[in-house]
């Protein structure tokens, strides 16, 4: 079966954006933070939003989170919810966080469903049932009963709101958890069985192509695939994705064996979550101390991920978050994502960044901005680099890979937009994992336009030569956007 949705109500145009983080207003008063999101250039956000915190008990309903949220939003901008079945009473883990399982009575879901999609109908395009549910950390069911779930969820979601967009949850390729083929395979199996039996209950397909950024066009190809097999033909977009990560080194890999092991445990449900992020900061994992207390015979690769590490250690892992998220994103987008979020905007409410627990050390640097007191309004370079790149990515309709010949290292793409001039984003992949030693690559490439100017993913402003229609400039691993005009 096949899901049927209005051509209409489906997206058309481009958007990137960001994920708030993994709660929102749960474990304190819900902040401000679209107006930082959208002064990056974001067109979309996306939060988690826990049954736990809507309905704390039976039929009494707080808004305020919600509110929160749509109370932001303003002309042209878009909203992502993904609802999560965690609730101290009516799931059968009882949990104000994580795990998510099913409701004690599918009947009083619908209900909460309902209440809460039709809060504000129209204000929230798209609803997402469950974070990445084929993992135990986030889903403690089984296939069938996500599937019960998902049928109840796309029936309230629609009938408050007709022209909602229900999302699957999120499939997560087996880098996340560290564990390569055998990941991918639960990933796989989870997902076989939910698009064999519920293909008609969502609209939207969501991957979080984690890991080596070049592995994410073959990620999205395989969602297509996989979504073909079984007669479906729903949008695939990537509502989070972020790097770099410490397993992304392989020289990180042998001192991460034990933390990794701990991190697999809890991802495959072994091990239970603090409930409360005051329980999750008094808890300190012996494998991540160890680590702590050797820093000095580790890796630089694997140092960069501490908290307090050298300034030259981090300002290089900076460096390597710029050219990722350029690099991931327009990967995403030659791909044909339509919408590609990054995780995430800042970190949790007040979870120390200096704790020693794997989550932490595994994606505490991720967040492009921080706190200043109770505000978000730090940058981090990465977040200049995300402003940089939406703005060259305005109007964006569509990004082609160009082929360059005899250079299969050279990633050139063209990217048209609406009343603007082409762009063209050219960068060199490195050697090896995040690194490139090598001198930089003379590309030369046709340019019909009368100017050119270049800026890299840094924000450097990068030496260009136009001379009888093309552009001559040095390529290397940092991606390069070359416009008729800078940004």
């Amino acid at each position: 079966m096949t899901a049927t949705v209005q051509e209409e109500n489906m997206p058309h145009d481009i958007r990137v954006g960001m994920v708030r983080a993994t709660t929102y207003g749960l474990f304190s008063p819900p902040e401000l933070f679209v107006p930082q999101a959208r002064a990056l250039g974001a067109g979309i956000v996306r939060v988690n939003i826990y049954w736990s915190q809507v309905e704390p008990e039976p039929g009494r309903f707080v808004w305020d989170a919600v509110d929160a949220l749509l109370d932001q939003l303003g002309e042209g901008d878009e909203a992502w919810v993904t609802v999560c079945a965690s609730s101290p009473w009516a799931t059968r883990r009882g949990t104000r966080w994580l795990p998510a399982s099913p409701a004690l009575e599918i009947g009083r879901y619908r209900r909460f469903v309902t209440e809460l999609v039709g809060r504000r109908p129209g204000a929230i395009r798209f609803w997402q049932c469950e974070i990445e549910p084929c993992l135990p950390l986030f889903w403690a069911g089984t296939a069938e009963e996500y599937l019960t779930q998902l049928g109840a969820f796309h029936t309230a979601a629609k009938g408050a709101d007709p022209a909602a967009l229900v999302v699957l949850g999120g499939a997560v390729p087996g880098a996340m958890l560290g564990d390569g083929q055998a990941g991918a395979g639960t990933w796989a199996a989870f997902f076989g069985q939910v698009l064999r039996d519920g293909s008609e209950y969502f609209d939207v397909f969501d991957i979080h192509p984690y890991g080596d950024a070049y592995e994410v066009p073959a990620l999205i190809e395989a969602c297509r695939t996989q979504l073909a097999a079984h007669g479906c033909r729903q949008l695939v977009v990537a509502s989070e994705h972020s790097g770099p990560l410490p397993t992304d080194f392989p020289e990180n890999l042998p001192y991460l064996a034990e933390a990794l092991a701990a991190h697999q445990r809890q991802f495959l449900g072994e091990v239970p979550m603090p409930d409360t992020i005051e329980d999750l900061q008094a808890t300190e994992e012996h494998t991540v101390v160890a680590l702590y207390e050797r820093r000095d015979e580790l890796p630089p690769a694997l140092q960069m991920f501490l908290a307090d590490c050298p300034a030259d250690l981090e300002s290089e892992r900076h460096r390597i978050a710029c050219t990722d998220l350029v690099v991931r994103t327009v990967l995403a987008l030659a791909a044909g994502v339509r919408r590609n979020l990054y995780y995430a905007l800042g970190p949790e409410w007040k979870l120390k960044r200096h704790l020693r627990i794997t989550p932490i050390l595994m994606f505490g640097k991720l967040a492009l901005m921080d706190y200043t007191g109770d505000a978000i309004a730090h940058r981090y370079p990465a977040a200049d680099t995300f402003a940089l790149m939406t703005r060259h990515l305005d109007q964006v309709a569509r990004v082609d890979r160009i082929t360059v010949p005899d250079r299969p290292d050279i990633y050139l793409f063209e990217v048209r937009r609406t009343r603007r001039t082409p762009l063209l984003i050219a960068w060199r992949r490195p050697a090896s994992a995040h690194r490139d030693d090598r001198p930089p690559t003379e590309l030369v490439w046709e340019w019909p336009h009368p100017h050119a100017r270049a800026v890299d993913a840094l924000g450097t402003s990068t030496p260009v030569e136009l001379h009888d229609g093309e552009i001559k400039i040095s390529v290397s691993s940092t991606p390069v956007f070359i416009d008729t005009t800078l940004h």
